[in-house]
């Protein structure tokens, strides 16, 4: 999956009219991914865990507290790599621009003629590719066209030219009552780009089951769960999320949750009656009181959180 680059000129305050019909300037905003990555979380032995490979023999090194340090900075940051989220976009346009109509070639073959740029370095979303139609139409290279041939000259690992039976309709569903979550995202990653009409599908398809059977946790430490926060939060319907996170004591994402709320709907009643100096627990109950979809549930959760905060406290 290509890094989509935030253009000059985009709107990231997330205040302009136009933002519901483009989410990306926003979510690629620092303010949207700082909060994403709170929320997401680093287990680094969820992120590193067993992995499906053929056992070998272990090494073994003795090391000095400074070099066993370096190693385990080191890996740190190769984790963190691994929660790079992937881009939250729009389904893309379809291309229909013609460049050039020219009767007098027409006829000139029985099949299309295609020509590609193959400079070596060049993105893949920028790359000219364009059609030679048999009746002399010169035009750009469809969507699907333009896959095809990058796929063709420069392929992608893992990705098949082929849309896998995997994301399938009834495929997908199976796949998701499993809760076969980071699978299913991880290879929409490599067989889509992030507006691809078939990766929007599947994600936001996930993302509702996730959020109907409150499977939250799946996702959590992983590159998945910033997209998937921010959907609920662009889509208004963050509540479940919220109570998940009250419930397992994670005040800070909550609050998190709530402001990031803010940020994509900043004219709603909670985000003209709290402020930055709001403390985390007092902006979720603004929340909870003012602009929750299910209020009843929300009041529950913080109230089990404080009852047992208070019987800590008796208890220390």
């Amino acid at each position: 999956m290509e890094k989509i680059p935030l253009k000059d000129g985009d709107d990231t305050s997330g205040k302009s009219a136009g933002f519901k019909k483009n989410p990306l300037p926003v979510y690629l905003s620092d303010r949207v991914q700082q909060l994403l990555q709170e929320m997401t979380g680093f287990d680094i032995l969820k992120m590193a865990g067993p992995k499906p490979t053929p056992l070998s023999t272990p090494k073994y090194k003795l090391l000095t507290d400074e070099e066993l340090s370096e190693l385990q900075a080191d890996s740190a940051q190769r984790m963190k790599k691994k929660l790079q989220m992937p881009p939250f976009m729009n389904p893309r346009e379809p291309i229909n621009e013609v460049l050039s109509h020219d009767p007098e070639i027409e006829a000139f073959d029985t099949s299309k003629l295609v020509m590609t740029d193959i400079t070596f370095g060049m993105s893949s979303r920028r790359r000219l590719i364009v059609v030679r139609e048999t009746d002399g139409t010169l035009r750009k290279a469809s969507w699907d066209e333009r896959d095809r041939l990058n796929q063709s000259y420069f392929p992608r690992e893992g990705c098949s030219f082929v849309v896998p039976p995997l994301f399938q309709e009834e495929n997908l569903e199976r796949l998701l009552t499993k809760e076969k979550y980071v699978y299913v995202l991880d290879r929409a990653c490599v067989q889509f780009e992030p507006d691809h009409p078939e990766y929007v599908r599947v994600t936001r398809r996930t993302y509702e089951h996730i959020d109907d059977h409150h499977n939250y946790e799946i996702l959590r430490s992983t590159r998945h769960f910033g997209p998937m926060a921010f959907y609920y939060a662009w889509m208004q319907k963050i509540d479940y999320l919220l109570v998940d996170m009250i419930q397992r004591a994670l005040i800070l994402d909550g609050a998190s949750l709530v402001r990031l709320y803010h940020i994509l709907n900043p004219d709603c009643q909670s985000a003209h009656e709290t402020n930055s100096q709001t403390a985390d627990l007092d902006l979720i109950k603004i929340f909870c009181h003012t602009d929750a979809r299910h209020k009843g549930q929300l009041e529950l959760a913080i109230q089990g959180f404080e009852n047992t905060m208070q019987l800590q406290s008796q208890a220390g």
